[in-house]
């Protein structure tokens, strides 16, 4: 079974689901279709598509069925997808898939041992005229702003920390098991992956198993996710202590230090100023990345993109933690 999460995607749907159905692989597969009561035309698309493929596919909104949530929809993906598959694969409604994508992930976990619970492989950057959309993109998967993270790139390792489910496949008895919290929004799959991980399990990483991802050409629509995923990683933090990686407490102290700085200034004079001359240069690397990876001058963008990243997802994790400090762990 296919998964598809989807929202206000008139715009991706059609494209997304002509790549899968135009999928080359060796085995029968259903395509499902969970819509979060769109408001666009995103469900007629759908329905438009898959029936003139003659796949075996399902529409659903995810409201009929009692609530709403990303985490919800995807748990509605196994409920309803058909009892005899015995993979979960997902995507996004903003994706383009490789023809050989879905192939490629079976073949990574066919015949694997039980401690295999998935595999993913890299969000590239989806081709767009759109100079905005293209810069945040590149920025988003940046090797230096992100911290190395494999997932946006073609680098060759074997195993993965965690799965992104806009590219990710499970075994279904694994992770009908497990599911995902239906308290959560953003942060779904890394808090799935982080239990599937303590529990022992691993995820491989197929680097042929390409997805090219479309992004918003919007800085306010930039940095109202970074504040979403800063409200959400600190809900999984709150259920998994351990979950905390240092993204969360330097960004948070990037916020503070930001607010004390002058004061810092005056006390201790151009001492205070260090950190900020530090991530100076290394928004100058980022934005040397970028520009050498499109080639366009919007790549100045950078040095904005970088701060309200950073400033937005602190603001989100202090939001949450301040707003809801006796959350149900």
């Amino acid at each position: 079974t296919l998964g598809i999460v989807a929202r206000n995607e008139e715009q991706n749907i059609g494209s997304t689901l002509k790549s899968i159905v135009a999928q080359e692989f060796n085995h029968s597969y259903e395509i499902l279709v969970v819509d979060g009561n769109s408001t666009d035309k995103t469900r007629e698309i759908a329905e438009n598509v898959l029936k003139s493929s003659g796949m075996p596919y399902k529409v659903l909104n995810e409201v009929d069925f009692g609530f709403h949530g990303l985490c919800f929809a995807r748990n509605l993906v196994l409920d309803k997808s058909n009892p005899e598959s015995h993979y979960i694969a997902f995507t996004d409604a903003d994706c383009i898939v490789d023809k050989k994508w879905l192939q490629n992930l079976y073949d990574a976990l066919e015949g694997t041992d039980e401690y295999i619970a998935g595999a993913g492989g890299p969000r590239l950057i989806a081709e767009t005229g759109n100079k905005k959309e293209l810069v945040i993109n590149a920025f988003l998967t940046s090797f230096l702003a992100s911290g190395g993270n494999p997932a946006f790139s073609k680098r060759k390792v074997e195993f993965i920390e965690s799965i992104p489910n806009y590219n990710a496949i499970y075994k279904r008895e694994i992770i009908s098991k497990f599911r995902y919290d239906n308290e959560l929004i953003i942060s779904d799959d890394n808090e799935l992956n982080f239990r599937l991980k303590k529990a022992g399990y691993k995820f491989r990483y197929v680097p042929d198993a390409s997805v090219w991802h479309r992004e918003t050409d919007s800085i306010r629509d930039f940095a109202a996710n970074m504040f979403s995923y800063g409200v959400n990683i600190s809900n999984t933090v709150r259920k998994h202590r351990s979950m905390v990686r240092i993204n969360v407490p330097v960004t948070v102290a990037f916020i503070i230090y930001l607010i004390l700085v002058a004061p810092l200034y005056l006390w201790i004079g151009y001492w205070a100023l260090i950190p900020l001359i530090l991530y100076v240069i290394f928004a100058v690397s980022v934005f040397i990345e970028i520009i050498l990876k499109t080639k366009t001058i919007y790549s100045l963008m950078a040095f904005l993109l970088l701060p309200v990243q950073h400033v937005t997802y602190g603001l989100g994790v202090l939001y949450n933690l301040i707003m809801n400090p006796h959350k149900k762990k």
